[in-house]
């Protein structure tokens, strides 16, 4: 990798960001259109952008090597929620804000900042393989992540959600890489031109979620301060050391690094609402996390480089 040349495409994603931030405050991104291009980017962009970054031949190799990021990826979140049981227990953290602090842990934003970010440090190969280890995401997320921002424990658990838009353009995704099947140039062309407005669309949206919280009333929560430490930091530096001596190509052990050093996934504060969970905490821990990545995703970019 081109330290340089990462650093300069890494840092139009977040100028992006600040755009979405300004855009934000002079209110010319509404709430509604705010939740318009949310949708717009789940149910439309990030699916296309799937899509084609896996429409390539098979090959043994890539296969396997997805296997080997299946595999990585179950482990990492098994590490991931042990060490947030661990942080609940050290802080005597019950619930709600224990299944809070637990999903802030557990989900990071790999829809609207693992993908863009993936895409510009290791072009469309890291997307085939980052939309593999988010496999595991997709499945948990409504599953346990539904448990734990549940606290009254009602029957919620709905497995259609588990047909959404980012499992079923993985499923077409990865059935053309099977069989090595090529999509109509114009619907290629087609979807291509829509997936690459998920990175500036993507980065705007999540800059204008800054403009809503203030920061004073975040800084007073340590908690918070050492869930940002553990999920920006620890967890993919931790991530990053295990996978050292398994002398993995630098593409699959960089894309998994990465993925798991973004922000805390912005389902949070959604889930939370829906299930009458802690709101609050769980938009404050979204917030501080997106924030403080703006300097820790360049650090361990910056690291993995060396």
């Amino acid at each position: 990798m081109s330290l340089s040349l990462i650093a300069s495409q890494v840092s139009v994603l977040f100028i992006l960001l600040g755009i979405g931030l300004i855009l934000k405050k002079v209110n010319l991104i509404t709430d509604e259109l705010n939740k318009g291009l949310s949708s717009l980017i789940i149910y439309a962009t990030l699916p296309a952008l799937i899509i084609t970054s896996m429409n390539y031949e098979f090959s043994k190799d890539m296969f396997t090597n997805g296997m080997k990021v299946l595999g990585i990826g179950f482990f990492v979140y098994l590490f991931v929620l042990l060490l947030g049981f661990i942080f609940s227990k050290v802080f005597h953290i019950e619930n709600p804000q224990k299944g809070v602090y637990l999903f802030l842990l557990m989900f990071s934003n790999v829809g609207f900042m693992g993908y863009p970010i993936t895409e510009v440090v290791f072009g469309k190969i890291g997307v085939f393989y980052a939309a593999i280890f988010n496999i595991w995401f997709n499945i948990l997320i409504w599953t346990l992540g539904v448990l734990l921002l549940n606290p009254k424990k009602k029957n919620n658990l709905n497995f259609k959600s588990l047909l959404n838009p980012g499992t079923i353009s993985l499923f077409i995704g990865f059935f053309l890489f099977i069989f090595s099947l090529k999509l109509p140039k114009p619907l290629f062309m087609a979807l291509d031109s829509l997936g690459k407005a998920t990175t500036p669309l993507a980065m705007m949206v999540v800059g204008s979620l800054l403009g809503d919280v203030k920061i004073s009333n975040i800084i007073k929560n340590k908690k918070l301060l050492i869930v940002s430490l553990l999920r920006l930091i620890i967890i993919p530096l931790t991530v990053l050391l295990l996978l050292l001596p398994f002398n993995l190509e630098e593409t699959i052990m960089g894309v998994i690094v990465l993925i798991v050093s973004m922000p805390s996934a912005a389902n949070a504060a959604i889930f939370a609402r829906r299930y009458d969970s802690d709101y609050s905490l769980a938009s404050q821990g979204v917030f501080i996390t997106t924030l403080f990545s703006i300097v820790s995703i360049p650090l361990i970019i910056f690291i993995m480089s060396m």
